[in-house]
This record gives structure tokens, sequence and C-alpha cells, in this order.
């Protein structure tokens, strides 16, 4: 009677195991199939490189007193306009939060400048958003300057 009971016992505990190990194994070939599952193009999070965007000649950024001068050139002629643009975030996070700085209209010499001049301190990236004829934008590359506590 006795080993009837462990062999009863032991039965149970079998089933209880087999059926836990088998829903950890079903996780695992969830969690594996996901993560080998490769993120569509137009979902990837946007990444900066030192290549600058069809049109823009360099993008510069520095300490000016409490706030930042930021200096672009652009070759195309098809621009209306731009917007300087400033995040405190990661660049390249897609969720990061830019502010316009500022609105500077196009001139004949295709050199521009924007000062930034009372930003917060820390490190902070500056991008400048060229808006085309046909309504498109280009987003020049990211250039970062270090303001210090004011």
């Amino acid at each position: 009677m006795y080993v009837n009971g462990l062999i009863s016992s032991f039965r149970f505990i079998n089933r209880v195991l087999m059926k836990k190990l088998t829903v950890l194994a079903i996780i695992t070939m969830v969690f594996f199939s996901i993560a080998a599952t490769p993120i569509p193009e137009n979902l990837q999070p946007a990444t900066s490189s030192n290549k600058l965007a069809d049109g823009f000649t360099f993008i510069r950024s520095h300490r000016q007193g409490k706030g930042a001068t930021i200096t672009w050139a652009f070759s195309s002629t098809n621009a209306t306009g731009f917007a300087v643009q400033r995040t405190n975030e990661d660049p390249n996070d897609p969720y990061s939060v830019w502010i316009d700085v500022s609105s500077v209209g196009c001139n004949s010499a295709r050199s521009y400048k924007c000062e930034d001049e009372n930003p917060f301190p820390g490190l902070i990236n500056y991008r400048v958003v060229a808006l085309m004829n046909d309504g498109t934008t280009i987003c020049s590359s990211i250039s970062t300057v270090k303001i210090m506590a004011h």
C-alpha cells in the first residue's frame, strides 16, 4: 500500500513536471522565433552617419556665449527654407523629441547660420531639415555641442 502510494505520487509529480517542461519549451520556441524574425525596413530605427544627406555640404555647431551657433551649407536650389531642430535625447532613437529652434529662409549664398540663445545645459544634438519645393524634406546629419551650466 505504501509503495502504491509512492508510485502514484511519482506519477503525479512526473505529469506536473512534464506539463511545466512542455510549457517552458513552448515559451522558449516562441521567444527564439520572435528574436530571429527580421525587423521590416520601414520600422528600423533611424541611424546617424557621417555622410551628409544629399544637398548638405556641411553642418557644424559650437558654443557661443550661453547658447550655440549652428552653421550649414546647402547646394541644391530646390529648397524653400530650413527648420533647425534640437534634442537633448539620443538622436538615433526614432522616438526622440525634436524641438524647432528656428526657421531660416533661403539665400543666394547657400550658406546659413542660426543661433540658439538659451538652450538647456548638457549635450545638445542639432539637425537641419531642408524644406523642398515639391513638399518633401531632407534631414542633415547630426551635430552635437556641449553646453555647460549657465
